[in-house]
């Protein structure tokens, strides 16, 4: 696959307009200038986005693909983890793994990209309205009343998708029956034996059908150094009423936008409730994390997927198109392997449509693999389980020696 500007037949001849400057749309961006499309991002946030904390797990394939672009990764990128463990109730390891990793923070990942995309092809505060298709062109129409007029338009905008609830409105995100809550402590706030027992490594404490699991990220500058990097914890949990959902992100003025619930929102005695389970259930060492959570937030766990990436001169990358649970930790990696297979296809080729095809040939099945293997790993946290499948899948992915190999494994 090619991508080398020199060798491009568009050099100079082809736009894009890329909706979404969050990390898909900007290693797509920078994917596209590197064959000598002209681009432009528009983000719908106004704020910086680099102040996005969550935890990402690194693959090999996600810095091959910033190396073809030209972002270097030479230098604190993130943590370096070598070996994992699990805790049992009482606290003691009961099984370790060596498994050598590089964790970040999608904020630091995020810094990156941006720092090598032009300020003159970036527009945030740009919400998109609509788009429609003519003749060789796309036009995209945003909210403040401006339009953008395209070759190629790309969807980079997220789970929730303007573009593609307008192409395929029957692809929602479908809710798994269980939630994530999530938190990060800087490292300084760690005692000496947590930093020692705890922090160098990938850990997990597995209750009956659920899954605790932290490591070391970057941390709030996004620096790498010792003292200066954060902790990740993640608690999945079983939720599979609907209406235990609605009422975990129910805010204390009783707001619930369906979907989703701000950190600072997140109703006290909700909190309450989740630590005093984690007296019930975790190891020390993990009660101990979560008791200094500051804001705790709940991520709900969505499947994404969708019939086609490729709609005449539209197109998905990214979450998007196919958003995997998380346990694979493949979310950022998938959009960048998206980006570069575009790329490369429309690098390969002066026909946008043969491109397109080639694409979504290379791209379609390899975004519905991720869902369906992240399917099969989560399986053991949902609280019900619809099929003997489903219940085949949760025997075989939830022993202890499972979890610790595939989670976020690039052997998975």
């Amino acid at each position: 696959m090619n991508i080398n500007s020199g060798n491009s037949p568009h050099k100079h001849s082809k736009r894009a307009v890329i909706i979404g400057g969050s990390i898909a749309g900007l290693t797509c961006g920078l994917a596209l200038l590197k064959i000598g499309w002209d681009v432009q991002i528009f983000e719908a946030t106004e704020g910086e986005l680099e102040q996005r904390g969550a935890g990402i797990i690194t693959h090999q394939a996600l810095f091959d693909v910033l190396k073809h672009i030209g972002v270097s990764t030479e230098q604190d990128i993130g943590v370096s983890i070598v070996t994992r463990k699990t805790f049992s109730r009482a606290g003691k390891i009961t099984d370790t793994l060596n498994l050598p990793q590089i964790a970040t923070s999608w904020g630091r990942m995020y810094q990156l990209l941006r720092r090598h995309f032009p300020d003159n092809r970036y527009q945030q505060n740009k919400v998109l309205h609509t788009f429609y298709q003519q003749t060789n062109k796309v036009v995209a129409n945003f909210t403040d009343g401006s339009t953008a007029t395209a070759d190629l338009l790309v969807a980079a905008d997220g789970i929730r998708s303007t573009i593609r609830n307008q192409l395929e409105p029957k692809a929602q995100p479908e809710y798994a029956g269980y939630i994530a809550w999530r938190g990060l402590i800087d490292e300084q706030n760690l005692s000496k034996q947590e930093q020692q027992e705890l922090f160098p490594y990938f850990t997990f404490c597995l209750p009956e059908g659920e899954q605790v699991l932290t490591y070391p990220i970057a941390g709030k500058q996004h620096q790498v150094g010792v003292g200066k990097r954060r902790y990740n914890v993640v608690w999945y949990r079983p939720a599979a009423k609907e209406t235990t959902l609605q009422d975990l992100l129910t805010d204390s003025e009783g707001n619930n936008n369906g979907e989703s619930i701000a950190p600072d929102k997140v109703r006290p005695e909700i909190i309450q409730q989740m630590r005093g389970d984690a007296e019930r259930l975790l190891s020390p060492q993990h009660l101990n994390l979560i008791k200094k959570l500051d804001k705790p937030f709940i991520q709900p766990i969505y499947d994404l997927t969708t019939t086609r990436m490729v709609h005449q001169q539209v197109v998905l990358i990214g979450d998007a198109a196919f958003t995997a649970r998380p346990h694979l930790g493949v979310g950022i990696t998938k959009a960048a392997e998206d980006a570069f297979a575009l790329a490369g296809a429309l690098g390969a080729h002066n026909d946008l449509h043969v491109a397109l095809q080639q694409f979504e040939a290379q791209r379609q099945h390899r975004g519905r693999a991720w869902v369906d293997n992240s399917r099969e790993l989560g399986a053991y946290l949902q609280a019900q389980l619809k099929s003997e499948k489903e219940r085949h899948f949760a025997s075989l992915h939830r022993t202890t020696e499972a979890v610790m190999r595939e989670t976020a494994s690039p052997f998975v």
